[in-house]
């Protein structure tokens, strides 16, 4: 359930539909009951492509990669809403328990194509990109907020080789939270130097990088040889990773909820502004490598790709949920979630949730669950949020229950003011009476 809506200044709002697809979570007595394929609402190849007028869309690649005996948790988002686009970046590196990320934010109509940044023709080559491998300067980064400010400083952008680029400051109170490059210009052949000037107060500092975030397959089934290129600058400390990986879907495509489609409500409009569609292809074989700070390694995988687009819940009464992907030993894949309402479980508090099931031979259930939060929790120093580190699951319908795990405490994204937890994770547990293990996501919302 990855939903994300942003306010410039104020990151706010995580939702989700708070209902799942007509007719399904139900089992006959002789056990659960696969939804027939011919319920599914998204079809690929066309669907993998941008769906123009849909409020938003994203492509979210996430999972683990090993090098040897190293273990890299990953994700690379692009995404899109009506007024903005944004890149959530990061990288886990297991073995020095070190989380590198950031959220890099388009602004339109310079900065970004609302209706152009993928291709919308199913007839031509599949592409998604925010940011350019070409013109190096793409984003900037507060380094000091400081302080005093009654208005908006000026932000001059000096040198670098290019022309035209432009950006803004954002404040939070009397301080710089944000300087958002509106227009990144073109030529820039080197980093520019950013000045903060003006707008009554004084100390402001900040710095220009080069970020972006491309994927593109050939046309025909872009589910296979999906190039995807990215380059991460690390908030706060800089560190620069560079992602070159190629993706091809092994086995059919994992439908959500069983039919990719559930209603939002208190929307209007078309199909693509009252419903939120939603795929995912969990059996990704990943190639290529991965540089951090300089220290390349070669790569491998089976990761997990989300596709979602369409409607979304409005950000009124925000939303807090839990949700664990797990690719099982067995071929067996898994999307758990809950929808937590006004207060969060204590350790050890079970809740009710939701789970699509798609076994390897592609037949796929939505079926009730639980989810229980055991053993101990992580606070996060920069937001002083508190995230579950270990997720008990259970499908009774399939006799299940499952352990998962993260492999480090530290994976938040630290928005100041809607920050969300993904952690690479491992699972352990029993699948129709069988033992099995994998490996595993954990996503948390819980502003």
């Amino acid at each position: 359930m990855r939903r994300r809506q942003f306010v410039l200044g104020s990151a706010s709002a995580f939702a989700l539909p708070l209902v799942g697809p007509a007719g399904c979570g139900s089992s006959s007595s002789n056990g659960p009951v696969p939804i027939p394929p011919s319920q599914a609402a998204v079809h690929l190849p066309a669907d993998q492509y941008l769906h123009r007028g849909a409020p938003t869309e994203w492509w979210w690649h996430m999972g683990t990669l090993r090098s040897g005996d190293r273990v890299f948790g990953f994700e690379i988002n692009a995404a899109s809403f009506t007024t903005i686009a944004f890149t959530q970046l990061m990288v886990t590196d297991v073995k020095n328990a070190r989380h590198l990320q950031r959220t890099t934010f388009y602004v339109p109509p310079f900065g970004v194509d609302i209706n152009g940044w993928a291709e919308h023709d199913p007839t031509k080559d599949w592409f998604a990109a925010l940011g350019s491998p070409a013109n190096v300067f793409s984003a900037i980064a507060v380094t000091n907020p400081g302080s005093g400010y009654t208005s908006d400083p000026t932000v001059e952008i000096i040198g670098g080789g290019g022309v035209l680029a432009s950006a803004v400051a954002v404040r939070e109170g009397d301080r710089v939270s944000q300087v958002l490059l509106v227009g990144p210009g073109i030529g820039y052949t080197s980093l520019p130097i950013i000045r903060i000037t003006g707008g009554g107060g004084s100390g402001a500092t900040a710095v220009a990088f080069h970020s972006y975030a491309t994927m593109s397959a050939p046309w025909g089934d872009p589910t296979q040889n999906m190039a995807v290129k990215a380059r991460l600058v690390d908030d706060p400390t800089l560190a620069v990773v560079d992602f070159d990986l190629n993706f091809s879907q092994k086995g059919p495509p994992f439908i959500v909820f069983g039919t990719g489609v559930t209603p939002v409500p208190g929307t209007s409009g078309g199909h693509l502004q009252t419903n939120n569609y939603y795929y995912s292809l969990t059996k990704l074989q990943a190639t290529g490598t991965l540089t951090i700070d300089g220290e390349r390694f070669a790569v491998t995988g089976s990761t997990w790709m989300d596709h979602e687009y369409g409607a979304f819940s409005t950000p009124d009464g925000p939303v807090k949920w839990i949700l664990q992907d797990m690719q099982l030993d067995n071929g067996v894949s898994i999307s758990n979630y809950s929808i937590l309402g006004v207060t969060l479980p204590a350790l050890n508090e079970r809740r009710e949730s939701n789970a699509t099931v798609m076994l390897a031979d592609g037949r796929t259930y939505y079926e009730p669950s639980f989810v229980t939060p055991v053993t101990r929790t992580w606070k996060s120093e920069r937001t002083g949020r508190v995230y579950f580190m270990e997720l008990f699951v259970e499908i009774p319908s399939f006799g299940a229950s499952f352990l998962v795990k993260s492999l480090v405490d530290s994976q938040e994204f630290a928005l100041p003011d809607s920050p969300v937890y993904e952690g690479v994770s491992t699972v352990t547990g029993t699948f129709e009476g069988t033992s099995v293990s994998g490996t595993a996501w954990n996503e948390q919302a819980l502003k």
